[in-house]
């Protein structure tokens, strides 16, 4: 019988995916991990699959797992970031995603998170110092101008609201729900 290596293996998980095929392809992941339980990679890809496949718990399980094999895994620590949000464990994500930063304190993916994590327990000031750390880090990060226009106009400084929302359409011209916001602000200055 032929062994199949890791490498051809994840080619063939890869095509799985691509067909549509996310059961095979989780099978043939979930082999691939097991028979390699050293290696974090697998194990990390593993918890990807649970996670799009809406299977939350499962994915942290093989994030964590992730983690132990290598506790400088700055993928495996954001993605369970990700996760343990989605699965409302706020002060969990924040700590999975402070790990990042202090393995790069210039991953402003992290930063971003954060910021959405404290938007999400109304800690506004932490907010807004995550948010605008993304931008220092990545100008062009959209996401990050709307959550901080966001947070602006909810407390009523509409102008740098306003400021935030032009931003983003200058990027993304289509951008509706920031044009919404500008209308918003627009009406009430009449």
């Amino acid at each position: 019988m032929e062994t199949i290596s890791g490498q051809d293996m994840l080619l063939k998980i890869f095509e799985n995916q691509s067909k549509g095929d996310s059961w095979e392809a989780m099978k043939l992941l979930k082999d691939l991990a097991h028979s390699h339980p050293e290696n974090a990679f697998y194990q990390k890809l593993l918890g990807n699959t649970y996670f799009h496949m809406g299977l939350l718990d499962w994915a942290i399980d093989y994030y964590c797992l992730a983690v132990e094999l290598a506790d400088d895994y700055i993928d495996a620590h954001y993605d369970l970031g990700v996760a343990y949000y989605h699965r409302g464990r706020i002060n969990e994500a924040i700590a999975e995603y402070r790990k990042v930063l202090a393995i790069d304190s210039n991953y402003h993916s992290a930063h971003y998170r954060i910021g959405i994590c404290y938007h999400h327990i109304n800690e506004l000031d932490k907010a807004v110092d995550h948010f605008l750390e993304s931008i220092v880090i990545t100008p062009e990060y959209l996401m990050a101008h709307y959550h901080l226009g966001l947070i602006h106009y909810k407390r009523g400084n509409f102008e740098q609201a306003q400021l935030e929302f032009e931003r983003i359409l200058e990027q993304d011209p289509e951008d509706a729900a920031s044009r919404k916001y500008l209308e918003l602000i627009s009406e009430m200055e009449v």
